[in-house]
């Protein structure tokens, strides 16, 4: 089982889930899912509308959701990742804590999900 705690100024929410083989949903699905209201404009990676900060928690090394090149894009441009922080995601060396809700497929990890909603 996977747990995610979502946390904005308005929003504290914890699911666990079970950790899914095959295809599997994003963190925005997944907040939908649960009634979490993280914004989105395109949930397709080209607006950052959905940008939250991921935290892996996990005692174990279960490693985590490789980045997509939209989030590689769109973060570096953007400055919240910068080429060091893309090439030790893909080395598995650090998972990068800016991602795009409509991008990232959390696996088996234990993750803390920060966003601003634009709610308070």
């Amino acid at each position: 089982m996977a747990t995610i705690r979502f946390i904005s100024s308005d929003v504290d929410k914890t699911i666990t889930m079970p950790v899914p083989s095959g295809d599997r949903q994003t963190l925005l699905a997944i907040a939908q899912d649960h009634g979490v209201p993280i914004l989105f404009n395109c949930d397709s990676g080209d607006c950052s509308a959905c940008l939250v900060n991921v935290e892996t928690v996990s005692d174990e090394k279960t490693g985590f959701a490789p980045l997509t090149d939209k989030e590689k894009y769109l973060l570096t441009s953007m400055v919240f990742l910068t080429d060091a922080d893309v090439e030790d995601a893909e080395a598995g060396r650090v998972a990068p804590e800016s991602r795009l809700a409509c991008q990232y497929r959390p696996g088996g990890e234990d993750i803390v999900v920060t966003f601003e909603n634009g709610l308070a």
